[in-house]
């Protein structure tokens, strides 16, 4: 029956019927399905379905429908719940809401709420702001983000833009009960803990990754880790168990206990939030206790679908969504390919606990290596390493939080003591996750990888299962041995895997031919300063480099070779902000540009002297311009200069501006110079270079161009300096800078 409605909700995705007889009509063909004897079965499976064909169509055009599209371009004074954490990407705080009002219309509504960078709106809030409806992003391109879809089967077809919030209330009723308990849970899981450490435990036990840098979720990604910032069944494991073990504890009767754990659960996943993973194991939990204490037995088939059909009636588009398949394939793994594997590991010489986590790793990293490749490119390859590693520590972190959060009332003392032992535990979470996530080819990212990989276990399989004589079966472990080398050597030479992200400051000149295009990375993103001219393809290269976002793309000034590419940069990419100089300017690349940030929804700043920029640790600072240029002057005077700084190295970006605008801002010394305008005749340069005093210089210019640059003045200029070294993107290709904030190590990659 379970199975029965689930199948009718999925198929009410491709096939709407929401008739009122149809759920009539199910709800009789049920009862006379119960008066049938042998074909009972059968027939109410046939009505289960049918209704669940039905009400998924209601939910779906619930789901589809909006008041707040017919506000579209309008900006009302608004009300609305925030009923989530907020996001923080590089340039906004992203906040779910349901919309209670906007202007003259009472709403009723989820929505996501657009702020600026700066304190983020609780959890619970009532919020009034006055807010801009717009539609959420679309698809800009082959393979990138559809935001639109995205926010579209979750029932959001607004985005509300706002500058501002005041905090006037806070919800009531079980939503706020749930507000209080997350909040409660937030402060006491792991007290006197701050940063990576708690953000870690937060992670484990509230599924919640908002914390954790950029860098960590990508290394814990790449090693196979990633779910264990998901609540899962071992978390409402251990909510039940503690209940159970209070119960018992108190000496109360078991029934009691298990009612407390139902409370308990409930409480739990109402704190966490609607996740596909804490749902199915609550409801796993909640009809545990339940068979319990009616005395009947218990099936986990039964359980898992029970899940599913609640998540599905409540959304049916949640079967199209990563986390619900993600989360179901692993367990349908445990439930199918688990116990296979731990008896062919019988008969190695492995501990029994040690076998487990390999079986498990193995099973969950086949069922859900399709999906992970489907929806986001990439295969972990060292997933069981990465859990043999972390396996010891996860249960005692969890379960640690939750004994925390339950002493914190009465006992702080004692609840300070866990978190201590906890932040060493999930120190060594993430260790476990930047060392394996950071290992070459941690992740497969390529087609050509994937095929030798699975060639490899194809091969591997086979042998396994060969029953041989002892001789016949060294002979095939010798002939994997073989074809795991020629795998590897098929793997490394075919990659086009992306470099991991850096650990300091990476600079890269990107090889746009006659233009500019130079990206600055960090762990927590990436800004884009200048995008070469449309032939350099600057967003197939940032493709190829494994950037899918950037908190910042600069346009210095509009010339085609500096903004040519940056409108499809705009569209194929996820970017926070365009800093603009607003020169005036008949550039039809320009225009392009802005004219794809406006329909992307992406802000675009008025960009001055004196403004600065943080990401990380790194800091960005606008030289130039001082103001607004005349119309008719020379775009290049007053393009955008940028002084970079990470640690103690800083990149000076002159774009087009030559020494007559440089030398003027007083540029302090620096440790890389972009030579301005490709390395034109630069009278100046000189004294540029005796003021700033670069230990390394890059001319972008492209090979054999018609200006004849670099200029001959320009060469002789740079090689005055003893120890000053000259890379040139004609003739090195693409030139890319690393430095921890002290030492600078240089690469040119043709």
């Amino acid at each position: 029956m379970a199975f029965a409605g689930c199948a009718g909700l999925a198929t009410a995705i491709a096939v709407r019927a929401s008739a009122p007889w149809l759920g009539l009509a199910a709800g009789v063909a049920s009862l006379v399905a119960t008066a049938l004897g042998r074909r009972r079965a059968l027939a109410l499976a046939a009505a289960f379905a049918t209704a669940g064909l039905w009400w998924g169509s209601v939910r779906l055009e619930a789901l589809d429908a909006s008041i707040l599209t017919s506000a579209l371009g309008r900006t009302e004074l608004a009300l609305v719940d925030v009923t989530g954490p907020a996001r923080r990407s590089e340039f906004a705080l992203r906040v779910p809401v349901r919309v209670r009002r906007f202007g003259d219309l009472v709403v009723g509504e989820p929505a996501r709420l657009e702020l600026p960078r700066g304190r983020a709106p609780p959890q619970g809030a009532v919020l009034e702001l006055v807010a801009t409806a717009m539609r959420p992003r679309p698809a800009e391109g082959d393979g990138s983000f559809d935001e639109r879809e995205y926010l579209r089967r979750q029932g959001v077809h607004v985005v509300l833009r706002a500058g501002w919030f005041r905090e006037i209330g806070r919800r009531d009723g079980l939503p706020g009960l749930a507000d209080a308990l997350r909040s409660r849970l937030e402060r006491t899981i792991a007290p006197g803990l701050e940063g990576e450490r708690r953000a870690l435990v937060a992670g484990v036990v509230l599924g919640e990754e908002e914390g954790l840098s950029t860098e960590l979720r990508d290394r814990f990604r790449a090693s196979g880790l990633y779910h264990l910032l998901a609540v899962s069944g071992q978390n409402v494991a251990y909510v039940v168990f503690g209940a159970l073990l209070l119960a018992w504890l108190l000496g109360v009767p078991r029934w009691a206990g298990h009612l407390a754990a139902l409370l308990a659960v409930g409480g739990y996943v109402a704190a966490v939030g609607w996740q596909p993973s804490v749902v199915r194991a609550g409801v796993a939990g909640s009809l545990a206790s339940l068979a319990w204490l009616a005395a009947r037995p218990s099936d986990r088939w039964y359980f898992l679908l029970v899940g599913a059909a609640v998540l599905l009636a409540v959304n049916p588009y949640a079967l199209l969504e990563p986390g619900f398949q993600l989360s179901f394939a692993a367990v349908g793994a445990i439930f199918l390919l688990v116990p296979r594997l731990d008896r062919r590991l019988e008969g190695y010489p492995l501990p029994r606990r040690l076998a487990d986590v390999v079986a498990l790793s193995l099973a969950c990293g086949l069922a859900t290596a399709p999906i992970l490749w489907l929806h986001f490119g990439a295969v972990p390859v060292f997933s069981v390493v990465a859990n043999a590693l972390a396996a010891p520590v996860v249960a005692p972190l969890l379960g640690i939080a939750l004994a925390s959060a339950a002493l914190a009332p009465v006992l702080p003392g004692a609840a300070l003591a866990l978190a201590w032992v906890n932040g060493w535990l999930a120190a060594w979470l993430a260790w476990c996750a930047r060392a394996v996530g950071g290992l070459p080819h941690a992740e497969i990212a390529s087609f050509h990888a994937l095929g030798a990989v699975a060639a490899v276990a194809a091969l591997a399989f086979v042998a396994v299962r060969l029953r041989a004589p002892r001789r016949r079966r060294a002979a095939a472990l010798v002939g994997i041995a073989a074809a795991l080398v020629v795998g590897w050597r098929t793997w490394t030479a075919s990659s086009t895997d992306p470099a991991p992200p850096p650990t300091g400051l990476r600079v890269t000149f990107l090889d746009v031919g006659q233009g500019d295009a130079v990206l600055l990375e960090v762990s927590e993103g990436a800004i884009l300063v200048d995008q070469g001219p449309p032939e350099g393809n600057a967003a197939d290269q940032l493709a190829a480099l494994g950037v899918r976002r950037l908190a910042a793309v600069v346009l210095t000034h509009p010339q085609r070779d500096h903004v040519g590419g940056a409108a499809e940069v705009l569209a194929e990419l996820e970017v926070g902000s365009v800093l603009d100089p607003a020169i005036p300017s008949e550039s039809s690349d320009e225009r392009e540009a802005l004219r794809t940030a406006r329909r992307r929804g992406v802000r675009v700043v008025v960009t001055r002297a004196g403004q600065a920029y943080r990401l990380g640790r790194l800091r960005v600072r606008v030289l130039w311009p001082d103001g607004r240029a005349p119309p008719g002057d020379d775009p290049n005077n007053h393009a955008i200069v940028l002084l970079a700084s990470y640690g103690s190295v800083d990149v000076l970006l002159t774009a087009d501006a030559e020494s007559n605008v440089t030398l003027p801002v007083r540029p302090p010394p620096v440790e890389v110079l972009k030579v301005a305008h490709h390395g034109s005749a630069d009278a100046g340069l000189p004294e540029l270079l005796a003021r700033t005093r670069p230990r390394a210089a890059v001319i972008s210019v492209g090979a054999r161009n018609d200006y004849g640059h670099p200029a001959p003045s320009t060469l002789a200029a740079l090689a005055e300096p003893s120890n000053l070294e000259l890379f040139r993107t004609d003739e090195d290709g693409r030139i890319v800078i690393e430095t921890d904030g002290d030492r600078l190590s240089v690469r040119e990659e043709r």
